[in-house]
């Protein structure tokens, strides 16, 4: 393998291996029943301004059957409850128990622990570099995103040309 493979297959396993970690420090937590997609929807739920199912559920990048299942199980564990807009009986929103956030400050600990290891590990003359590295991966990641969206949307058989362009062009620079 070259150099560039070889970084990159690097920052594959330093993700994957946040995510191993992530988990281990969740299921050693008090809230061994929680699950780290269910930790995501608490984290989504106090980020979005206004927490509706539908909110929720675009800024998660999920449907809202997904999000309607995930958050059955999570009011049954007592992080969230469910409530009906009084101005449109058919929005509900969600709201963290006093669990939910007892949870959530555990994974937002989590995330400033794993900051702090990230921030001793990158030389202060090569933050910038890092930054803008990650920002530009990050940008060619949503529209790699947004190219597979359209042809699934699209569906195989009926993507229209550009779209299967634009996915190659993208594979082709990030190198699949």
């Amino acid at each position: 393998m070259d150099k560039r493979s070889d970084a990159i297959e690097t920052v594959v396993d330093v993700f994957n291996e946040a995510m191993v970690i992530q988990e281990l420090y969740l299921k050693k937590s008090k809230f061994k029943e929680l699950s780290m997609s269910e930790t995501h929807v608490l984290d989504a739920v106090d980020k979005v301004e206004f927490p509706s199912m539908t909110n929720v559920a675009k800024s998660l990048s999920v449907t809202m059957g997904t999000l309607t299942t995930a958050v059955k199980k999570i009011v049954e564990k007592g992080f969230l409850v469910k409530e009906r807009s009084s101005k449109d009986q058919r929005v509900y929103y969600l709201k963290l128990t006093d669990k939910g956030h007892e949870a959530l400050a555990i994974h937002e600990q989590f995330h400033h622990e794993l900051a702090d290891l990230y921030k001793s590990a990158i030389p202060d003359d090569r933050v910038d570099w890092v930054f803008n590295t990650l920002k530009k991966i990050k940008l060619d990641l949503d529209n790699y995103k947004k190219a597979l969206e359209e042809i699934y949307k699209l569906g195989a058989e009926k993507a229209n040309y550009v779209a299967i362009k634009n996915l190659r062009k993208m594979q082709k620079k990030i190198g699949l």
